[in-house]
């Protein structure tokens, strides 16, 4: 067994060592100066990992408040102060866009650290167990009775619905005997209404079993949250809250309140997981919104949110995403909104293709991507027919930065954010506004 020394942090907030061997290795949980006693383990021919058999730590603990932080495999800097989290995570990204395209981009710290997540998914084992997987270990999950980043009322929730599940176990799935049903629980709780639903995710066709009776009748007499769901998806599925709903009691969708404008949200829709905590990225495009723009192209739009967010500011709105539902979604809360509104909300993989967007004057564009970018045809598109206005919004600086250095060479950088709505985490979200050069 060997003794090493934790040197420094990197940006996910892992702690590097020099192993044995003079590699650099990432671990996490771990600060400069802590002592880990490890040893090689062989996993597969000629590869070799690092095990870590104990820590030694040289460093308080004080700021952690969550009870299974270093077995959870959510947050990865609580034991970091805050301060020192945002450089971190915020210098590798704002000197790589200023060393690569000129950009300076501001970066904003969170008001809440804790107490932020609007949605936890948790996956429930045999035990019974709900909590989290553990950091490298899909089979492990970690018991949480109490997550300090989510609200009040869902861990209330959280530990009504343990209540529930040592009541009758059996329903849970055990993937290895493959009997049961219940793979994981939802809770989403609204910031800024009531609102709130828990979604219980099953084995398609465990609704018909037996048990399911007596669990639903559980379920309503000791689950006091007002919107219950259930959901049904192939037993290999991995996917919480998505599949055929059952409403056990209440609604199947919840309402949230962002800038003033109402969304009803369907239990298996995304939703900004910190409406609060991106507010900052919401004002920044309102302030910025060109009075002179009279069309707004939302790509990527997904149920409307900015189109519905901005709709006021333009004579025409056209959004474009590539899931049917999202799609129904954003036309009927648009027209039920701006009822003097022109719009169109259409289906398209802009992965594939580009050839349904339209280019009109006097536009304004907003896109925000999956993680991986907007790929390569949306971002030729933009610069070779892209509008006068830009705001390019992303959950990763990195994919934003390949991707604005396509179209880069046709627009000016006019200003941009970072910010930290994810704390205790390396995810960050940006907003870079930009303006069409001058032929």
């Amino acid at each position: 067994m060997d003794k090493v020394i934790v040197e420094s942090l990197d940006s996910d907030f892992s702690g590097i060592v020099t192993a044995p061997n003079g590699k650099k290795v990432n671990v996490f949980y771990a600060y400069p100066g802590d002592e880990l006693h490890v040893e090689y383990v062989k996993r597969r021919p000629r590869q070799r990992s690092l095990r870590i058999q104990e820590t030694i730590r040289n460093h308080d603990w004080k700021l952690v408040k969550c009870e299974v932080f270093g077995q959870c495999g959510g947050c990865t800097g609580q034991h970091i102060n805050y301060d020192e989290q945002l450089n971190l995570k915020f210098t590798p990204i704002i000197d790589s866009f200023q060393k690569d395209l000129g950009i300076t981009i501001q970066p904003l710290p969170s008001e809440n650290i804790y107490k932020y997540r609007s949605r936890m998914d948790f996956s429930v084992f045999p035990g019974p167990i709900i909590g989290q997987r553990q950091r490298g270990n899909f089979r492990k999950v970690v018991p949480i009775s109490n997550c300090s980043i989510q609200s009040a009322w869902a861990n209330q929730a959280l530990k009504d619905v343990q209540n529930v599940l040592n009541k009758i176990p059996e329903v849970i799935w055990d993937r290895r005997s493959e009997e049961g049903g219940l793979k994981y629980l939802t809770i989403r709780k609204a910031q800024n209404t009531d609102d709130g639903i828990l979604i219980f995710t099953f084995t398609d066709g465990y609704e018909s079993h037996p048990l399911m009776v007596q669990f639903r009748t559980f379920c309503l007499e000791s689950l006091n949250q007002e919107s219950l769901l259930f959901c049904y998806n192939r037993p290999k599925s991995e996917v919480s809250a998505f599949g055929r709903p059952e409403i056990l009691r209440g609604k199947s969708t919840f309402k949230e309140v962002v800038l003033g404008k109402m969304f009803h949200i369907p239990f298996d829709s995304f939703f900004q997981p910190n409406p609060n905590g991106f507010l900052p990225i919401l004002s920044f495009i309102k302030e910025r919104l060109p009075k002179s723009s009279e069309n707004l192209i939302d790509l990527f739009c997904g149920n409307g949110f900015f189109s519905l967010l901005y709709g006021d500011s333009f004579t025409n709105v056209d959004g474009y995403e590539l899931t049917e539902s999202s799609i129904e979604i954003a036309s009927k809360t648009f027209q039920e909104n701006h009822p003097n509104k022109s719009s169109s909300f259409q289906i398209t993989n802009l992965f594939m293709s580009t050839e349904l967007l339209k280019t009109k004057e006097n536009s304004t564009l907003i896109l925000d991507p999956p993680r991986a970018g907007a790929g390569k045809l949306v971002n030729q598109w933009i610069r070779d027919f892209g509008p006068e206005f830009i705001f390019y919004v992303s959950c990763n600086p990195y994919s934003q930065k390949e991707d604005v250095s396509i179209f880069i060479s046709k627009y000016d950088f006019i200003d941009g954010i970072l910010i930290d709505p994810y704390p205790h985490t390396p995810h960050t979200e940006s907003v870079l506004f930009f303006r069409r050069k001058s032929v």
